[in-house]
């Protein structure tokens, strides 16, 4: 009989840890922005973001930002790729990028919204994130580069975000 009382008793104190860690995430934060990019660091950023929204109860914002300067062009590939095709294709891998975390987010009963935006990915994260935001972003990017040290993009927002950030190893 002792055992059982002790079970509920643990239970209700795990319950109540919850409710409470549960208030003081609504407290700190008004969203969770999870900007991803489709790397496998970024799913796994968007599952712990789906995760904390989850036992919190904020909105994730999930974002893709199609950086401006891998357009063709830049790179000497004019021939190639039209900018139309390649502005398309982009946009189509950034909303199967958002599609894929929102389909996340349901499957756990969290609502996501999604936006798509171009521009330089730091500086469009920086400037969605409000100061009572919280980043939740892949420590490294879907870039070369990235992959080898802390991606540029996170080091960037880290530093320059008005908001906390939670980097995702």
């Amino acid at each position: 009989m002792q055992k059982k009382s002790c079970k509920i008793e643990h239970f209700q104190k795990l319950l109540s840890l919850s409710t409470e860690l549960n208030n003081l995430m609504k407290n700190e934060f008004g969203r969770i922005l999870l900007p991803i990019d489709g790397s496998k660091i970024a799913k796994k950023a968007g599952k712990k973001a789906l995760v904390l929204a989850k036992t919190s109860g904020l909105e994730v914002v999930a974002m893709h930002v199609i950086a401006t300067p891998s357009l063709p062009g830049l790179y000497g590939y004019q021939d190639a790729i039209s900018y139309d095709e390649m502005h398309k294709f982009l946009q189509k891998n950034g909303q199967f990028y958002l599609d894929e975390i929102e389909k996340m987010g349901k499957k756990m009963g969290v609502k996501v919204s999604k936006k798509l935006v171009e521009g330089h990915p730091a500086e469009e994260i920086i400037k969605e994130a409000k100061k009572n935001d919280l980043i939740v972003i892949g420590s490294k990017g879907s870039t070369a580069l990235e992959r080898i040290f802390l991606g540029s993009v996170t080091e960037n927002v880290a530093h320059h975000a008005s908001c906390p950030v939670m980097i995702v190893r």
